[in-house]
């Protein structure tokens, strides 16, 4: 598996990785780890992941998908900050 792959080169764990942020170009972006939505809007969706609070940006944002930990946020995503 990539995620696997990218762990062991970084040489960390899972737990120095609780959450996963995969952004799909202009499409949106995946995010796995998260525990709730803090806060949304069309230009940014915050998130509750790990000791971590994630602040999804862009324009036209939506979350088309929650469940199971996974968030797949859609619109175009012009940036992720982890706070």
């Amino acid at each position: 598996m990539f995620f696997d792959d990218v762990i062991s080169k970084l040489r960390a764990d899972s737990a120095a990785a609780p959450f996963v942020v995969t952004v799909l170009g202009d499409a949106g972006a995946g995010i796995s780890g998260v525990k709730r939505v803090i806060f949304f809007s069309r230009d940014e969706v915050r998130l509750a992941a790990g000791k971590s609070v994630l602040c999804v940006r862009g324009d036209e944002l939506d979350i088309a998908e929650m469940g199971g930990g996974d968030v797949l946020v859609r619109g175009k995503v012009k940036g992720v900050d982890i706070d």
